[in-house]
């Protein structure tokens, strides 16, 4: 980050990983410019529940985020579609927002969008995945971030997460894919009772126990509830 200081850096994206890059440029001297782009209109569900959060680290994240952009020290730039870049003398990334098209010339541009898995060392295997997320086909529609938030997720273990291809799994973050919800309480409930089930236990394989923590924000992309689609979906 300290490559940074001085400069005009955009970071793109809504995200942990997006709020934890712009909290480490906002501690660099005030002359770096910080501009934050994201494609949401509204940043509630970003900064998440605060004090409301049961995941104390998680609100505390969202909290000081909040405060960085209310102090001006971070400008954000909402309802931001990046279309194309040009490189100049700088690099300018173009975008259509609802006041139209707009240029932002930076010197530093920084994407925290997610990642797309690579699954090609897996291509001899038979694997069957959800094509929205391309999580695990049963996985993917408990985990659909269009319609799940707020540690709304399922407890779910073994039976989910298997694949036509004996004996394997994908489990933890990785079992997520582009949802980005997952939480490590989630990956130890997977483990252990994918365990249970190679150990021929299939009782304890089934008897899947996870409370997952709210955030204190109850939205979801589609702006619906956290529990199901809109009933227009």
């Amino acid at each position: 980050m300290i490559a940074n200081a001085g400069k005009r850096v955009m970071v793109t994206g809504a995200g942990h990983s997006a709020a934890n890059t712009l909290l480490d440029l906002a501690e660099l001297d005030a002359a770096t410019t910080i501009i934050w782009a994201v494609r949401t209109a509204d940043l509630t569900r970003v900064y998440g529940g605060g004090e409301q959060d049961e995941l104390a680290a998680r609100g505390a994240l969202g909290t000081r985020l909040r405060e960085s952009v209310d102090s001006g020290r971070i400008e954000v730039l909402t309802s931001f579609t990046t279309t194309r870049f040009s490189v100049d003398d700088a690099l300018t990334v173009h975008a259509v927002t609802p006041e139209g098209e707009r240029e932002v010339s930076v010197d530093v541009l920084v994407p925290a969008t997610g990642f797309h898995p690579d699954l090609g060392m897996l291509a001899e295997l038979r694997l069957t995945l959800d094509p929205a997320v391309e999580a695990p086909a049963q996985l993917g529609p408990l985990i659909d971030p269009e319609f799940h938030s707020c540690g709304s997720v399922e407890p779910h273990g073994e039976r989910v997460l298997d694949h036509p291809e004996e004996d394997f799994y994908i489990v933890g973050t990785k079992s997520y894919s582009r949802a980005p919800t997952f939480l490590m309480a989630t990956g130890y409930e997977q483990v252990r009772s994918i365990a249970a089930a190679l150990d021929g236990d299939r009782e304890a394989a089934d008897a899947v126990h996870l409370e997952l923590p709210e955030t204190g924000v109850c939205t979801t992309d589609l702006g619906g509830s956290c529990d199901a689609p809109r009933a227009d979906q």
